[in-house]
């Protein structure tokens, strides 16, 4: 089991972060097995001690020693999917381009909650699944995201445009990937980033349907402006 993501990377803020975790197992899961997991997984949610929500994603390790991608994987829980198992369900099944993302952090960034280090476990992923699973968020984003959760999408367009202009050796977190952008983006993009950056790292509570826009209204010019720039960037890549 690894924690990814924010709080593995020292940039988990209360208010805004989920919790991120991939979890490898030896054997395929049975359709009883997925029903109890979700079912428990859905009676920790409702009582968790913070505004963000869980994500776990369990792989078979067979699927990691040769990564394909998009990944299959053996089961898979987020807020998405709460009411599917409240209906009955367990959650979706099939393959998920977003695992080359989460693989990647896991095995370079990941920190260990039972079992081997993320790096024996998590084979590597060829920098072009990576790549690929980046740019299909930064598409969302520039097609509109941006609009729908803006301190998500302008901080993750600055990880994206880092990730692609100026490599770090380690992938980026959103919050490096903010820090880099106001050394690195033009002075017009600047006030936007740091406006996202204040709302991300800000320790106020929201309620949980505003969340999304940190409680408050957003002007839309310099959204679609850095959005614009951003395709402008990554062109070759979106």
């Amino acid at each position: 089991m690894v924690l990814h993501g924010s709080l593995a990377m020292g940039s988990f803020f209360r208010p805004k972060s989920d919790i991120d975790l991939l979890a490898v197992v030896e054997r395929p899961l049975t359709e009883a097995t997925r029903r109890d997991l979700a079912v428990r997984l859905v009676e920790l949610f409702d009582r968790r001690p913070i505004i963000g929500g869980v994500e776990i994603s369990v792989i078979l390790r067979d699927s990691l020693e040769s990564f394909s991608h998009p990944a299959p994987y053996e089961f898979h829980f987020s807020e998405k999917w709460l009411e599917n198992v409240r209906g009955g369900g367990s959650g979706p099944r099939g393959t998920d381009p977003d695992l080359a993302a989460h693989c990647t952090m896991a095995r370079l960034r990941g920190v260990v909650l039972l079992g081997r280090q993320p790096a024996s476990v998590v084979g590597e992923v060829p920098r072009e699944f990576y790549v690929d699973a980046v740019m299909n968020d930064a598409r969302w984003i520039v097609d509109g995201g941006i609009f729908e959760s803006p301190f998500y999408g302008v901080l993750n367009l600055c990880r994206c445009l880092q990730l692609m202009l100026d490599p770090p050796a380690l992938p980026p977190s959103k919050d490096e990937g903010g820090s880099w952008a106001l050394r690195n983006l033009p002075a017009a993009h600047l006030p936007i980033v740091g406006a996202a950056l204040d709302c991300y790292r800000s320790q106020a509570e929201v309620p949980v349907a505003l969340r999304a826009l940190h409680g408050h209204r957003w002007d839309e010019e310099p959204l679609r402006a850095i959005a614009a720039y951003g395709r402008s960037a990554l062109l070759r890549h979106l």
